[in-house]
């Protein structure tokens, strides 16, 4: 190439221009109803709002090479009841923040943890009820994404290691976001995949490094499979008296025969034994994240639904021979979503099938709690605990909105 093709035929600022045209576009495409961000500023040392598409970051990025950034998973929905926007566990979803993933990634936050969750609800409060409705659905409420994330700042170098003084940037986004998974799976019930990958490391906060190329590639395979998820299994083995076991992570005839369940690529799983008497959820040596939507089930709403939670490892084994009424995956993006097949495949190649239910014919105890979710969410029912819903002060969100509109308007 010629030295002058790399120099712009117009200059630095119009380039600018078109980059920040380029990605209101992309923001207005992907980010439905996302007007404004929330960012610390480390000039202003302060919490600041700004147009989704001004927040530009560089290319040359230490959390974009390595997978050093932390986030968290959050959601919004309407109060049907009082028409009150409010957050989804909100105080569970922060305090895994600051006492989990932050600490055993070894980053500070720059805000303390009250103005994290106040900046959260600000947000949503900023954005008041019109974030709640997409465009080609005006008169239906829907649930809105929140994604807060804390990483180390753009330019600041690389190595695995980052310095003591680097400075870690916060940002918080949400936009209108209905169903993370096929929203018919909530009505028939869905298909999981079980590949063979397993859980083999412990996952011990929310680490981008955690949904990396691996978990994406794997995701991806299931549904090219024909599955909506797919199941990660334990990084070790129970035979039929129940003796675990660590064997070769290859041994696929290990993992068909004695493998046992941990969790999906982005959420957890739980099963319903067969008399639909008790919630099963998998033990913490699976790997698996420890849920805050399926911690609220097991300590709060399964027993107003006639479930009893029990911690227990649900086996291949166990699947095929009929002990459950039906599997489901749970978390925030998924909601609790049932899964009536579970398919284990090896190398892109159906090798077994089980059926738990046919579609449409939900097993009962499934449906109320997937229904007593949905109410308790969308504020149609008292929540079975107060920690579920934090209400959105819209009177606070106008104030900031009018100021914020004539800055940027």
């Amino acid at each position: 190439m010629r030295i002058e093709d790399y120099t712009p035929k117009h200059n630095a600022l119009a380039s600018l221009d078109l980059q920040v045209e380029t990605l209101e576009t992309r923001a207005q495409n992907t980010l439905s109803g996302a007007k404004y961000v929330i960012r610390y500023s480390h000039e202003l040392q302060k919490l600041v709002a700004l147009p989704t598409h001004l927040t530009i970051e560089s290319p040359f990025s230490h959390a974009l090479d390595y997978g050093s950034g932390a986030f968290e998973g959050l959601s919004a929905m309407l109060n049907e009841r009082t028409g009150v926007p409010h957050i989804i566990l909100l105080q569970a979803r922060s305090q895994r923040m600051f006492d989990r993933t932050l600490p055993s990634i070894g980053y500070s936050s720059p805000i303390t943890l009250p103005d994290f969750k106040q900046s959260i609800t600000d947000l949503i409060a900023i954005h008041g009820d019109s974030i709640f409705y997409l465009p080609d659905q005006p008169s239906k409420s829907t649930r809105v994404y929140i994604r807060p994330t804390i990483h180390p700042a753009s330019l600041t170098g690389y190595g695995l290691g980052i310095s003591k003084d680097c400075p870690i940037d916060l940002g918080i986004v949400a936009w209108t976001w209905p169903d993370y998974l096929n929203p018919k799976i909530f009505a028939e019930g869905g298909i999981a995949a079980v590949t063979g990958a397993q859980r083999l490391q412990k996952i011990v906060g929310k680490h981008a490094s955690n949904y990396g190329w691996q978990t994406v590639t794997h995701s991806k395979l299931a549904r090219s499979l024909g599955a909506d998820e797919l199941f990660y299994l334990a990084p070790y083995y129970l035979d039929e008296n129940k003796q675990l076991t660590y064997d070769d992570p290859n041994d696929f005839e290990m993992k068909l025969k004695y493998g046992t369940l941990c969790d999906g690529p982005g959420e957890e799983c739980f099963a319903i034994d067969k008399d639909q008497k008790k919630f099963v959820y998998p033990p913490m040596r699976t790997n698996r994240l420890s849920g805050t939507t399926l911690q609220y089930v097991i300590d709060h709403m399964a027993i107003n639904v006639g479930l009893i939670p029990e911690e227990r490892d649900i086996t291949l084994h166990d699947i095929r021979n009929h002990k459950y009424a039906a599997l489901g995956m749970i978390g925030n993006a998924v909601k609790i979503a049932p899964i009536r097949q579970l398919q284990i495949f090896r190398e892109k190649s159906l090798v077994d099938a089980t059926e738990l239910f046919s579609p449409g014919d939900m097993p009962e105890k499934l449906a109320q709690l997937i229904y007593r979710w949905d109410q308790e969410t969308r504020g149609l029912i008292d929540p079975s605990h107060d920690s579920l819903l934090t209400p959105v002060d819209l009177v606070r969100g106008k104030q900031i909105r009018r100021a914020l509109d004539n800055i940027f308007t």
